[in-house]
């Protein structure tokens, strides 16, 4: 009997929950609320990168949707709150090092070329970009930083941007109606906008990686004051590395990644 309530609880602390948390604004196409019959689910890509890797480490784990700030403050702090192991959905900073451990990047995100095919072939618009930015018009929204048309691109001081629309989605059919030509915006950024319902992206809208944005890569973080937290670092980065080499990891990106060609 004694040894039944021994291995019992090895099995119960080997499968306990690690409490996942994240911002309660959302993130899709990564993170976000998806509305079903019976209300709303939690799912993304992060979300199904999160159950697949606690599937091969044999854990089970749960994630709560909270103000940003908070859940750093909880991870952070997990010796004094013991409520979250982890957060996803971050990037580095050298401050963030210090405080938590980072995975094996999980995501990067891509500011791209949105533009019409209708008027351009992929090659044609990356081409002009590349080579002749000033011949092109460009559009962006109301109040949204422009300097990265100057600085990346290397337009002309003389070229005026249009900001007259008020939405990303309000650009996107813009281009669509020839009325310009190019918007440069992050890529997982417009796709999520379209998975929540918020826009339907007009059918001849496509886009274009450039060489001159570089990705933003996003991570896992866990609390350096958990108390297994390298021996979970080590599990999740191994289960990731399998992930990335079998497939699966593709599969997933393909599907909240590729609405879009």
């Amino acid at each position: 009997m004694k040894k039944l309530i021994i291995l019992l609880s090895a099995l119960f602390v080997f499968a306990a929950d690690i409490n996942i948390c994240d911002d309660s604004a959302q993130w899709p196409p990564f993170t976000f609320y998806q509305k079903t019959d019976n209300g709303k689910k939690l799912t993304g890509l992060t979300v199904e990168l999160v159950d697949e890797v606690f599937k091969r480490i044999h854990k089970t784990y749960n994630i709560d949707l909270i103000p940003w700030k908070r859940c750093l403050y909880l991870v952070k702090n997990y010796d004094k709150t013991k409520k979250y192991e982890m957060f996803m959905d971050g990037t580095y900073t050298k401050q963030r090092a210090k405080d938590y451990y980072l995975t094996s990047p999980i995501y990067s995100t891509h500011n791209v070329a949105w533009f019409s095919t209708k008027k351009f072939t992929k090659e044609q618009i990356k081409n002009l970009l590349l080579s002749n930015p000033d011949s092109l018009k460009y559009c962006d929204v109301n109040g949204y930083q422009i300097e990265m048309y100057y600085k990346k691109l290397g337009l002309s001081k003389n070229v005026k941007i249009d900001q007259g629309a008020k939405s990303s989605c309000d650009v996107l059919k813009k281009i669509s109606k020839g009325r310009c030509d190019v918007m440069i915006a992050s890529k997982e950024g417009i796709i999520g906008y379209s998975l929540t319902g918020k826009c339907n992206i007009p059918k001849d809208i496509s886009y274009v990686k450039l060489p001159v944005f570089k990705e933003t890569k996003f991570y896992f973080f866990i609390s350096k004051k958990y108390p297994k937290a390298k021996e979970l670092l080590l599990q999740i980065n191994k289960a990731l590395e399998e992930i990335k080499k079998d497939g699966t990891y593709k599969k997933i990106e393909e599907k909240w990644l590729n609405v879009l060609n």
